[in-house]
């Protein structure tokens, strides 16, 4: 989403987050996660599909996000509900689109304009 919905516990950057969810950290029940879209963006883009599926593995297989829990993923940008969902970000003056959809298991289901729900 790019605006918040709720306030919530915690809030986390993307890589702290991703870590803790590698490590099998417990989360709290309600958390923000902020900056994917900067983590995304430092994967060259050849490699940025390859940086998506990995994070999508740690995502799925994590063990901490199970029961009455919701993250809110705040990004810095537009998304983008199109053939694959995207966050459409700028950098130095020219976009860059980020194909965070293939994050989920469903593809992300657009709300409203920035707000989106997907299942992990």
């Amino acid at each position: 989403m790019t605006d918040r919905v709720e306030d919530t516990e915690q809030e986390l950057p993307a890589l702290a987050f991703f870590r803790r969810l590698a490590s099998t950290e417990t989360l709290p029940p309600r958390l923000t996660v902020t900056h994917l879209e900067d983590l995304l963006d430092e994967a060259d883009a050849e490699q940025r599909d390859d940086a998506v599926r990995k994070l999508s593995d740690v995502l799925r297989e994590s063990g901490s996000i199970r029961g009455p829990k919701a993250v809110q993923i705040v990004f810095d940008g537009d998304l983008v509900d199109d053939d694959v969902f995207t966050i459409r970000i700028e950098r130095g003056g020219n976009p860059v689109y980020l194909p965070v959809g293939n994050l989920f298991v469903e593809e992300p289901r657009l709300v409203e304009a920035g707000h989106a729900v997907a299942r992990k």
